[in-house]
C-alpha cells in the first residue's frame, strides 16, 4: 500500500471517460484532471481542478499510463490546455443491455 501512495499521492492525473449507447455510438465524453489525494488497491481519488470536487475511479494499474511531461493536453469539452500531467487513465463505459423502464 505504501508503494501506491508513494507512486501516486499528489500527482497530477488526467482522466477521460467515454459513455457509449447500446449501439456503440458516443453518448458523452468527459475529461477531468487534478491531484491525487487518496489511493488504495481498489480506488484512486483526485480533487478536480475545475470545481474542487473529489472524483474517484477504480484503481486499475493496466489502465494508467505515464503522462508525457513535455505534452500539452487539450480538453475537448472546455478547450483547457493541461500541462505537467503525471498519469493518464481512459475509460469506456457501455450502456447496459437491458431497458431502464424494466428496472
Amino acid at each position: 500500500m505504501n508503494e501506491l501512495k508513494e507512486k501516486y499521492l499528489g500527482k497530477h492525473f488526467l482522466v477521460g471517460m467515454t459513455y457509449l449507447e447500446k449501439d456503440e455510438s458516443i453518448r458523452e465524453q468527459l475529461q477531468f484532471h487534478g491531484n491525487i489525494i487518496a489511493v488504495s488497491e481498489s480506488t484512486i481519488v483526485f480533487k478536480r481542478k475545475d470545481n474542487g470536487e473529489e472524483f474517484s475511479i477504480p484503481y486499475d494499474e493496466e489502465n494508467i499510463q505515464k503522462g508525457d511531461p513535455e505534452a500539452v493536453y487539450n480538453l475537448k469539452a472546455t478547450g483547457e490546455a493541461v500541462e505537467n500531467v503525471d498519469f493518464i487513465s481512459t475509460w469506456t463505459i457501455h450502456t447496459p443491455p437491458y431497458e431502464e423502464e424494466n428496472l
